[in-house]
């Protein structure tokens, strides 16, 4: 197997659910050459595929629309991939789903670091997790 020392992978998907499966299925193969251990590979894929349920939930909830897609980015290098997602992200409001909070909760669990922006003239958030290699 050859081992990737930096890449680069992203993904900008229509923010419905028929996409769950298909950016897991994207960023399982993408790993696959990246020389990344079997836990990171699956917290990994998981942290993907809860960024784009929330997208889903946030953009379900507004009745005036919001963003259809959402962008999923990932950067490795020797040491750790770096997950980054973009859009309206219901775990950023509290009050909303319990269980989109609890994915953020185990997100901090999963990730070695962690950091979730709002920006407040857009509401566009942009959550950034860190997973060793």
């Amino acid at each position: 197997m050859t081992m990737v020392e930096w890449a680069v992978f992203t993904a900008t998907v229509p923010v419905r659910v028929e996409q769950l499966a298909l950016i897991r299925a994207r960023v399982r193969g993408w790993m696959a050459d990246c020389k990344i251990t079997h836990r990171t590979r699956h917290d990994v894929v998981w942290a993907a595929s809860e960024a784009l349920s929330s997208a889903i939930d946030h953009l379900r909830s507004r009745r005036g629309g919001g963003s259809a897609e959402a962008t999923v980015t990932l950067h490795v290098d020797s040491e750790v991939l770096v997950l980054t997602a973009r859009d309206h992200f219901a775990w950023t409001d509290p009050g909303r789903d319990p269980g989109m909070v609890d994915g953020l909760r185990v997100m901090r669990e999963v990730a070695d670091r962690m950091s979730l922006t709002t920006d407040p003239d857009t509401d566009v958030s942009t959550l950034v997790a860190v997973f060793p290699r």
